[in-house]
């Protein structure tokens, strides 16, 4: 699912979000990442918390916006499981 926003901005929401692996600082936060094999240092942008769902099974994540010297994307924590997920590239 792709579509154009301000600026001719091109991104890409990823479907199944996938695993990937995140190196962080002292405070949690990405300065790194290694997905299809490849790794990118990245820097924060932006970081929020959203909490959902708690009446079934909760959804808590720590997202992430993160800027590499080849990316922009869009990264999330599970904070329930601790897992790293690629939600979104934008070209």
């Amino acid at each position: 699912m792709a579509g154009r926003g301000r600026g001719g901005v091109v991104t890409r929401l990823l479907g199944q979000h996938p695993a990937i692996e995140v190196e962080t600082d002292d405070r949690g936060w990405p300065v790194g990442l290694r997905w299809s094999g490849v790794r990118e240092p990245v820097e924060t942008c932006n970081h929020w918390r959203i909490e959902e769902s708690w009446w079934r099974r909760p959804l808590v994540r720590d997202y992430f916006k993160v800027v590499g010297p080849r990316m922009l994307a869009l990264v999330y924590r599970d904070v329930l499981d601790g897992t790293w997920h690629l939600e979104r590239l934008y070209d």
